[in-house]
């Protein structure tokens, strides 16, 4: 299993992926790098590891991250490359019979059936830039291609994904919206917000900046996960938040079940994980991230979940309007995963 490592989404999105692998009796490796390394093997202690190159992309604070990648294009290209280097090597010494790589476009092998996970077929461009679609997107095909088969976190209907995911040319399978957490039949509810961070820096601490500078003189309880496993934090300076670096997947799902409202960005992964624990979210989409941007989009025009971008975000009108969203509300199961990976060990 080999998950990027922009942020956590990746490498939580594995989760539910390497369980059943175990469940089935496989042995299961995973290759990654940075953060997503340490939180994997805090939830997989005893399994093997084994560190990959890491792309190392960083935001721009002047341009849309799509324009941003483009100027990192020859750097992630040696890095692609050296990874797959990295990947035909652990297939060989390890005997690996296929490869799971989450949006690693390096990590296939001519040696064992390599599967790519995305939601991101059709990368969406900012619209200055929107003439430059087609051939970005015919360049991601291209890479995707290399890869057995494509799996495509979500449902068959109803795709939350909407045009993220739209292919006509790819060998594509749903896996249904997979998510690490279970839902608790009773919960007390303790907190009035959850604020979950994630992503790449600088992003992630501009809205941990942001979010406590709104939230500092509030009446409202209030638990901060920074999204940054590894690293100690000194006692919080709050009265009214609480504020931790990480939470392994247990604790996590209790305190989002235990939170009445979710703040966070509007990543996939975490969609996927809200949607698995039916919360009301407010979510605030990455600036620049498109792919963000339109799922946050999807959501509110949908009246699911309530967003809002982070320079213009009022805590209490966007609690106040989360009133007139439902929430995620649809009963999601991992039917479609369980069928994928029947398929993939036969």
């Amino acid at each position: 299993m080999t998950p990027l490592d922009w942020g956590l989404g990746h490498a939580t999105r594995c989760i539910p992926i390497i369980n059943e692998l175990l469940s089935r009796g496989c042995e299961v490796q995973i290759a990654t790098s940075g953060r997503a390394l340490i939180l994997l093997k805090q939830e997989f202690p005893r399994l093997k590891f084994h560190e990959l190159v890491s792309y190392n992309a960083h935001y721009s604070n002047v341009f849309p991250l799509t324009i941003s990648l483009l100027f990192q294009v020859p750097k992630i290209l040696s890095r692609i490359k050296k990874e797959h280097r990295q990947t035909e090597e652990i297939v060989r010494a390890e005997k690996i019979h296929f490869v799971i790589s989450d949006n690693r476009y390096g990590c296939w092998s001519e040696r064992a059936p390599s599967i790519f996970v995305t939601h991101q077929i059709n990368i969406l461009m900012p619209w200055a830039w929107r003439g430059l679609t087609p051939l970005i997107n015919h360049f991601n095909h291209r890479l995707i291609e290399k890869f057995k088969l494509c799996w495509v976190p979500d449902g068959l209907r109803d795709r939350i994904t909407g045009k993220l995911t739209e292919s006509k040319e790819l060998k594509v399978s749903y896996i249904g919206m997979i998510s690490r957490f279970e839902k608790i039949k009773s919960v007390e509810i303790k907190y009035d917000l959850l604020v979950l961070l994630s992503g790449p820096e600088p992003q992630r601490t501009l809205m941990e900046r942001q979010v406590l500078k709104k939230l500092k003189d509030s009446p409202l309880k209030v638990i901060l996960v920074r999204g940054i496993p590894g690293e100690e934090i000194s006692k919080a300076a709050y009265e009214n938040i609480i504020l931790t670096n990480h939470l392994n997947a247990k604790d996590l799902n209790e305190v989002i079940e235990e939170s009445r409202i979710v703040v966070s960005r509007s990543g996939y992964s975490t969609i996927m994980d809200l949607a698995k624990l039916n919360k009301k979210a407010i979510l605030i989409p990455t600036p620049g991230q498109t792919e963000q941007v339109y799922l946050a989009n999807q959501l509110s025009e949908r009246k699911i979940a309530y967003s809002s971008e982070l320079t213009e975000l009022n805590i209490d009108k966007a609690i106040a309007s989360s009133s007139r969203y439902s929430g995620f509300t649809e009963e999601y199961k991992d039917d479609l995963l369980v069928k994928a990976i029947d398929e993939l060990l036969e």
